[in-house]
């Protein structure tokens, strides 16, 4: 019993429909070959036969495995490519790389009908009978046997790759109309077993390699099967459209992109409704400005049949622009142009079948430059702004030069590029006026050690519990405050570290009258000093009131000439060691906001108190200067800026970005914590594209 798979449209003299398909195949080839380039009847003869060994392997019903399987060659075929000759081995893989992205989709039909006509689910796509790789090795046997050197071969793959690519399509939809008439329907994908067809079946995480080729595959594996469609001409396949009607919509979008709207009386075809009437939210006049775009052009609302191929690729695009829109951060304005490019990318879709695999493709390529011209803007920049206009005149261009020209689109990647590296250059160039600041930034880990030695020389002394707590968790923040603003030489610093030194001798006992004269004297000097030093650190008032309380306890018992206790097992501050697994897990201080101001410049700072510069300095970070980054303020506020400096002091990292109204100063171990806990995002290199074909991904079914 056959146990293979049912396939719509089995037919019954597969045999005479397949000895039929290889004689007009092969006959079209060599008349392709002949009519590219002056060659001999025998060179003819080799290519043919060479295509037809090719043919007659892939069309064998028994599965290839192990060795054999490898990628499609055979032992056979690989016995074709000389050791000595890599180069060409190379170039003819390029050769039918090429042809592949020229015929994706007329290939993809031919391929479809090839797994029915076989009874072949496991039939791989690069195993398609008629497939480029047959023609690749048709040539090398032909220039072998025709016995040209290296470089003529190159050449004459050169020429052939050109001409090929531009007529193939024609052989393709003649073998295409060959098996319509012979009633050979196109199988679904959905039944598709072989590994290199499942591969985008399968439920995919949502970071894959090319998440645009997978959304693709995904939906083409969950097309419904069913019987084939039916139209004018019999029965007919489930591909799209026939070549006039593809390019009638092509037309219709045309006209639809230079008049934001078609007539109601303009129709597709006879018989089906215009775009108007298929998508009136699209053309909807009431719409708020900028909003009629707004909604995903899909193939269902276009009246396009869901089992063709081509429907999932218009899906594909609509699901992308779905989550662009839904992307909280990127600004509206920015949207909307994005939005405005739905048709131009829809007819790149159509027009080249490479858009969804090629990463590189300059049509998305344009909307991920779009997307990082805008990084740092906030979300409700007004269109008004001298960035979004300049994004909105790419936009406006491409949507009026574009007809069937992919170089429309590498012009404005161009032009984009160049508006990046200028506002880039632009916050470069501001750096300079943030370095004085970020210097006395960096001077704060010496200001710490030195505030840090002043406080334990205090404490060494011999104070109580009480003032030695003070001095240790409030008086060293006064210190590193003063430090930090005046420097050690200043008279402010002299006279914070003179008051404690006269805070210490009022609590000493006082047995000669001179001596409680003067400490009457310097009372209210001293504690006015104590108490603005407070205010500017902004200590409670809680604990303003229990310090002064405890002052006034030891000073009046001084005066009694009483002896007070001094501290024991105070917790110091000294700087830790150096713990060499303190890379690899959370920094135990906690970081602390501060502010810097010099005239009209403000840098706010992220730092982690106690720190040495050296431990800083040698925190492992990804981030290289140049970069945007998106963080977090210690208020969880998200800021994307661009790391425009690196302290070779501490590692600080200095972040601009000039709609802040501020530049941010930031510890080395903040920034680490974040990346780990992925708080903070690298931005410089994100592809929009991709990040929403992501996110579409996650939310569609996986087979």
């Amino acid at each position: 019993m056959d146990n293979s798979p049912v396939i719509s449209g089995e037919v019954d003299d597969s045999a005479k429909i397949l000895a039929d398909c290889r004689a007009l195949y092969l006959k079209e080839l060599g008349q392709l070959l002949r009519e590219a380039e002056p060659v001999t009847d025998l060179a003819v003869k080799v290519f043919v036969q060479s295509v037809a060994e090719y043919f007659d392997e892939m069309v064998s019903t028994a599965r290839r495995g192990g060795f054999d399987d490898a990628d499609g060659l055979t032992a056979s075929r690989i016995s074709l490519v000389h050791e000595n000759d890599l180069e060409l081995d190379i170039r003819l893989s390029e050769f039918s790389a090429k042809l592949l992205e020229k015929t994706g989709g007329d290939l993809w039909r031919v391929y479809l009908r090839f797994v029915t006509l076989l009874k072949r689910p496991d039939l791989p796509k690069s195993d398609n009978p008629v497939g480029p790789k047959g023609m690749a090795a048709g040539l090398l046997q032909m220039c072998s046997e025709l016995g040209e050197g290296h470089d003529k071969t190159l050449a004459r793959v050169e020429r052939l790759e050109d001409y090929f690519a531009s007529n193939l399509p024609v052989l393709y939809a003649n073998l295409n109309a060959l098996f319509e008439k012979r009633h050979v329907d196109a199988a679904q994908p959905s039944i598709i077993s072989a590994p290199d067809a499942m591969a985008g079946a399968k439920p995919v995480a949502t970071s894959v390699a090319n998440p645009v080729a997978a959304l693709q595959q995904n939906l083409m594996a969950q097309m419904p099967g069913g019987g084939p469609l039916q139209s004018g001409g019999g029965g007919a396949s489930a591909s799209l459209f026939s070549q006039a009607m593809f390019d009638r919509l092509l037309s219709r979008l045309d006209e639809l992109e230079k008049l934001g709207r078609l007539p109601a009386s303009i129709a597709l075809t006879d018989g089906v409704p215009s775009l108007e009437n298929l998508i009136p939210g699209l053309f909807d006049d009431s719409a708020p400005s900028g909003e009629t775009m707004r909604r995903p052009i899909k193939s269902a609302e276009l009246g396009i049949p869901n089992a063709a191929p081509e429907a999932a690729a218009i899906d594909t695009l609509a699901l992308i622009f779905e989550a662009i829109f839904d992307m909280p951060a990127l600004p509206e304005a920015i949207k909307s142009a994005l939005s405005s490019l739905q048709i131009p990318m829809l007819k790149a879709a159509m027009l080249d079948p490479a858009f969804f695999t090629n990463e590189a493709h300059p049509a998305r390529q344009l909307f991920d430059r779009m997307a990082r011209a805008v990084l740092g803007l906030p979300q409700d920049v007004t269109s008004k702004h001298l960035v979004c206009l300049q994004v909105l005149s790419v936009a406006a261009h491409v949507r009026s030069e574009f007809t069937n020209d992919l170089g429309v689109f590498e012009r404005y990647v161009a032009k984009l590029d160049a508006l990046i590296a200028e506002r880039d250059q632009a916050i470069a160039q501001s750096v300079s006026d943030w370095l004085p600041l970020l210097t006395r930034m960096d001077q704060h880990g010496l200001a710490e050690t030195r505030c840090q030695e002043v406080i334990e020389a205090f404490c060494e002394r011999g104070v109580p519990q009480g003032i030695a707590n003070f001095l240790r968790q409030h008086w060293y923040k006064v210190l590193l405050q003063v430090w930090v603003e005046h420097g050690e030489d200043s008279a402010a610093w002299q006279e914070h570290n003179a008051v404690i030194d006269s805070l210490l001798w009022s609590i000493q006992p006082k047995t000669e009258a001179e001596d409680r004269k003067r400490l009457s004297r310097m009372l209210p000097v001293m504690l006015q000093l104590l108490s603005k030093g407070m205010e500017r650190i902004k200590v409670s008032e809680e604990v303003r009131v229990n310090f002064l309380d405890t002052c006034f306890s030891l000073q009046t018992a001084a005066l009694r000439g009483i002896v007070q206790a001094p501290s024991e097992n105070a917790p110091s501050l000294g700087v830790p060691a150096i713990d060499p697994g303190l890379f690899t897990v959370p920094v135990a201080a906690q970081p602390e906001a501060g502010e810097l101001h010099s005239g009209a410049l403000h840098l706010k700072t992220i730092d982690i108190p106690g720190e040495s510069a050296l431990l800083s300095r040698l925190r492992p970070l990804p981030l290289k200067n140049g970069e945007w980054v998106e963080f977090r303020l210690l208020d969880d506020q998200a800021l994307v800026g661009r790391l425009s400096y690196i302290s070779p002091e501490n590692g600080k990292l200095l972040f601009c970005n000039p709609e802040w109204g501020f530049a941010l100063a930031m510890h080395p171990g903040v920034m680490e914590k974040q990346l780990r806990e992925k708080r903070a995002l690298r931005c410089s290199s994100m592809s929009l594209f991709n990040a929403a074909a992501e996110k579409a991904l996650s939310r569609t079914p996986a087979i």
